[in-house]
């Protein structure tokens, strides 16, 4: 494959965009850089059993930053063959962990 194919292309879906604004902290910007991941590797993350069709559901983790927090970040992944496929960033929300403050 050259460098100007990509096996996928990804969008950030305007409610995950709103999201990641209202977050702040740039988390924008963290999954812009996940978004352009996800063109060249469509397949990280965790599957989640789904979807109709070819459409796949995943969710990723992006650990947090002095800036932001952690984040969970869930995109639908739709491949009919033979088109390259299309990612969806779907919902962004700041990661939430079981058992809470450990004080650690």
């Amino acid at each position: 494959m050259s460098d100007d194919q990509s096996p996928a292309i990804a969008e950030i879906t305007g409610e995950a965009h709103a999201r990641c604004l209202a977050i702040g902290g740039e988390a924008l910007e963290a999954v812009e850089a996940l978004r352009a991941e996800l063109e060249k590797n469509p397949e990280l993350g965790r599957r989640a059993q789904s979807a109709v069709g070819g459409m796949k559901i995943y969710t990723t983790r992006l650990e947090g930053t002095g800036d932001r927090p952690a984040l969970t970040v869930t995109y639908v992944y739709d491949a009919p063959p033979p088109e390259p496929g299309l990612i969806r960033i779907a919902l962004v929300s700041p990661a939430r962990f079981a058992g809470g403050d450990a004080g650690l």
